[in-house]
């Protein structure tokens, strides 16, 4: 390999890895590194703070490391044997892939085409001059990228333009969802880069006594630590635990072990009622899916497993099916009754339009965000974190006919209940499935 090429390599790989933070991760004895369970997402860049993070886990020295992320992310290998910042690392300590996007690759962060927004070319930036043929939607995606941008955009006039979203782009009303020639002068390609977009990362706790308690009511499964991971980009602020999970914990929910009666966070998480006088927030999701949920969370031990299907192959799932449908219903129905200060919200609403819910839950619990339209901005880009699970591509259904009908009759219990009892939340949405 010629000297200039390589040189080229090595240039390409510090940018793209300068691009993407990744977060803050401890070591221990024989623990690797990069493990999602492992992951201080605090993105802070700052060595101190990671070092506290990893004192305050193992109660004694532990090696700690700031990283970024390079794009696409290769198996990264590192033993570093004391304290290092992103500046400290040496290339030598990375196993990295430096091979750009190519148009395949570009097609998973394609956003759409949209209408040239008012006052576009005043607010985006416009990379420097170059040949007609070098602006490709590939030179533009890598340029902006290295700018630190989370979007690139390329123009009818075969223009790259790169920026953040704003409140020019509303992502749900693009034109076409698939990039293709661009004729109309008044059309913009847009693309998400790998840019991390930091307006939603910084996370604080509030001074002590600050809020009053208020919960986040769900039954397991349900989707609770996807919402306070939604919850904490929106507002900036932690939210706290009644269970101090330290996998949680170890996922960047640093307020997991803090006091419930600090005041210090926003909301608490919770799957049993825990006072008649609080305000609550109650997330209810389909119960077809957050059985399913509590299934492999129970066997797997793990927030975010998908799950194979032999698992439901297991002589106990139709005692759990019937245990927790039975739950369910019960749980939910506790928590609509617990207070008269309640916001109701679907999981499934939550997924359709994260953005609008935010709005709610942040209203609803009274507290002021500065900020607050920048971050439900980056949120429509950032919205699942590390807790969200993947979506199944498969069709695969483990109930049987009975546990269907079973299930369905909890279900129309429950809509029944809000209807009669809970007039200010949105009606249940129709979760029942066909026989």
């Amino acid at each position: 390999m010629s000297t200039l090429s390589t040189h080229l390599e090595q240039k390409n790989l510090k940018a793209r890895c300068e691009v993407r933070y990744l977060g803050c991760f401890c070591k221990k004895k024989s623990e690797i590194f990069f493990e999602e369970e492992l992951a201080y997402t605090m993105r802070n860049r700052r060595v101190q703070d990671c070092y506290e993070i990893c004192s305050k886990k193992y109660k004694e020295v532990a090696t700690c490391i700031l990283v970024n992320k390079p794009l696409p992310l290769r198996r990264l290998t590192c033993t570093p044997y004391a304290i290092k910042s992103e500046q400290q690392m040496r290339e030598e300590d990375f196993s990295l892939s430096t091979r750009a996007p190519t148009k395949k690759d570009l097609s998973n962060h394609f956003l759409g085409m949209f209408k040239l927004p008012p006052d576009f070319f005043k607010t985006a930036i416009l990379a420097p001059a170059a040949s007609q043929s070098q602006v490709t939607p590939v030179w533009c995606y890598l340029y902006c990228e290295r700018k630190t941008q989370t979007l690139s955009m390329v123009t009818a006039a075969n223009e790259c333009h790169c920026g953040h979203t704003a409140d020019q782009f509303c992502l749900k009303c693009s034109l076409e969802s698939k990039a293709t020639a661009l004729t109309d002068s008044q059309m913009v390609a847009v693309w998400r880069t790998s840019a991390q977009d930091f307006r939603c990362d910084l996370r604080i706790f509030l001074p002590p006594l600050t809020l009053e308690k208020i919960f986040l009511l769900s039954f397991p499964g349900a989707g609770n630590t996807w919402m306070r991971y939604l919850i904490e980009s929106a507002t900036g602020v932690f939210t706290g635990s009644i269970y101090s999970d330290r996998f949680l914990a170890a996922g960047g929910f640093l307020g997991e072990f803090d006091d419930i009666s600090s005041g210090r966070t926003l909301v608490i998480k919770s799957h049993r009622v825990m006072s008649n006088s609080s305000k609550n927030i109650v997330l209810i999701r389909n119960p077809f899916d957050t059985i399913v949920a509590e299934f492999i969370r129970q066997k797997s031990k793990s927030h975010t497993a998908l799950g194979k299907t032999k698992l439901f192959e297991s002589p106990d799932w139709n005692e759990i099916v019937s245990v927790l449908s039975k739950r369910w219903l019960r749980a939910n129905t506790k928590y609509l009754a617990s207070s008269s200060r309640s916001l109701v919200v679907y999981y499934e609403d939550l997924k359709q339009d994260h953005v609008k819910q935010m709005r709610r839950v942040v209203d609803f619990i009274g507290f002021k965000v500065t900020n607050l339209e920048e971050r439900l901005l980056c949120l429509q880009l950032e919205s699942t974190g590390l807790f969200k699970r993947k979506s199944r591509k498969d069709d695969f259904n483990p109930y049987s006919r009975d546990q269907t009908e079973l299930i369905n009759e909890y279900i129309a219990r429950l809509k029944n209940y809000i209807k009669e009892n809970v007039t200010s939340a949105p009606p249940l949405p129709n979760y029942e499935r066909e026989l």
